[in-house]
């Protein structure tokens, strides 16, 4: 669904987007969105683009495996440049109002790599299903939020993985 930057009209104009998406380049269109868009041409080929996107993407559980929805409801305010105000050498420094911009190359956009990096931006870093998850047993792998194993597990690394490595430190 890639936009020629020449069709936009000097006013703007509005996406509304309502779709799935591949977020987790699995193969699949697995996470559906909707987003409005306003892009709006702001000179020198800069386009300014606002909006909202909105998702339910499925995640697992970084301390217990489990799947869960996390909801995202994210705006954006992004101008989108030209890649050739960049200069045509091999490298370029940016300036500070460059560090704020994205870059595009060509004669058009696609709105829905805009609405992706936006939705990767606000995954959390570790996503949890609650916050107070207890994840699983070090030694037996027991789900610690829906029963306690018993494991003696002390927390001074007798049952880790790398145990084994402070008898070699004795020696």
């Amino acid at each position: 669904m890639a936009m020629k930057i020449n069709d936009i009209p000097p006013e703007g104009l509005t996406l509304e987007l309502n779709q799935k998406l591949d977020l987790h380049n699995t193969g699949t269109l697995s996470t559906a969105f909707t987003a409005v868009l306003g892009i709006r041409p702001a000179g020198s080929g800069v386009l300014h683009i606002t909006g909202r996107v909105q998702a339910d993407p499925v995640f697992e559980c970084s301390r217990c495996l489990k799947e869960f929805p996390y909801h995202i409801d994210t705006e954006l305010n992004i101008d989108l440049a030209p890649a050739t105000v960049l200069g045509t050498g091999p490298e370029h420094e940016l300036v500070r109002s460059e560090l704020d911009m994205e870059f595009y190359q060509g004669e058009e956009i696609e709105p829905l790599d805009i609405v992706k990096e936006q939705l990767l931006i606000a995954i959390p870093m570790v996503p949890v299903h609650r916050p107070d998850c207890k994840g699983l047993c070090p030694v037996c792998g027991t789900d610690l939020n829906e029963a306690d194993c018993g494991c003696q597990n002390d927390r001074t690394g007798e049952f880790g993985a790398f145990s084994v490595l402070k008898d070699l430190l004795k020696k």
